[in-house]
């Protein structure tokens, strides 16, 4: 399973590139990335990354997000947790400019066993160039 890894009682890092992805693309035309590359999400209402993460107990955890928007507008996107949004419109504000990247991020709960964490563009903007998801 495409960006699969356990959660325990350390962080773990998802890299957008190995997630499930609806409307968008794995670019590497931007510095300062981690992994092989990120997300550059259409320019659309409902565009998506989604990664898959396996919990060895039900646990709350702290999801990270790293992403760019070089843009002089919010980018917002609902954060969801198996199907339920947990964060409607949370915001990724602008980083100056493409090759700058922020962290954001939202307290989670996940449950036992294999878990969904949807990071959905809210806009016709789409949403932020995605670079990781770490938990800790």
């Amino acid at each position: 399973m495409r960006g699969y890894q356990l959660v325990s009682s350390s962080s773990a890092v998802y890299q957008a590139e190995s997630a499930r992805i609806s409307q968008g693309v794995v670019e590497s035309n931007h510095v300062g990335y981690t992994g092989t590359g990120f997300v550059n999400y259409d320019n659309i209402i409902g565009s998506y990354v989604e990664f898959t993460v396996d919990a060895e107990a039900a646990t709350i955890a702290t999801a990270a997000f790293r992403y760019s928007n070089g843009t002089t507008t919010n980018r917002p996107m609902d954060i969801s947790v198996n199907g339920t949004v947990v964060s409607a419109g949370k915001a990724f504000n602008p980083t100056t400019d493409w090759d700058t990247w922020a962290t954001t991020s939202v307290g989670i709960s996940l449950k036992a066993g294999t878990n969904t964490i949807r990071a959905t563009a809210t806009t016709s903007n789409g949403g932020p160039n995605l670079d990781k998801l770490t938990l800790g």
